[in-house]
């Protein structure tokens, strides 16, 4: 029974720093580190490929196309907000995307 009581508090104080630990990466402290990893995770528009393209949210196989047809023709993006321009993009598109991309 002392096993099983000890084993209980144990698991109740691993519980409540858990809380703890995701409040500090949420607190939107971030060190130099994670925010060169996240940059990192951005899909350059200049670069990006079909298949990495479709992995944004609400872009499929026609979009993606028409955003790497636009590159070919204008030339390279020089902001992200120039994905306006691309067919079927419009500001609500470009607000779910535009942290996940960047132009280099």
């Amino acid at each position: 029974m002392k096993k099983l009581i000890s084993g209980l508090l144990v698991l109740s104080a691993l519980a409540l720093q858990a809380p703890a630990v995701n409040a500090q990466d949420l607190s939107g402290e971030s060190s130099n580190g994670s925010e060169t990893a996240r940059l990192q995770q951005r899909i350059d528009l200049n670069s990006a490929t079909i298949e990495q393209l479709v992995t944004l949210p609400g872009v499929g196989q026609s979009k993606a196309k028409a955003i790497i047809e636009y590159r070919e023709e204008v030339g390279p993006f020089l902001e992200v907000a120039q994905l306006t321009q691309v067919k079927g993009i419009g500001e609500k598109m470009l607000s779910k995307i535009e942290s996940f991309v960047m132009v280099k």
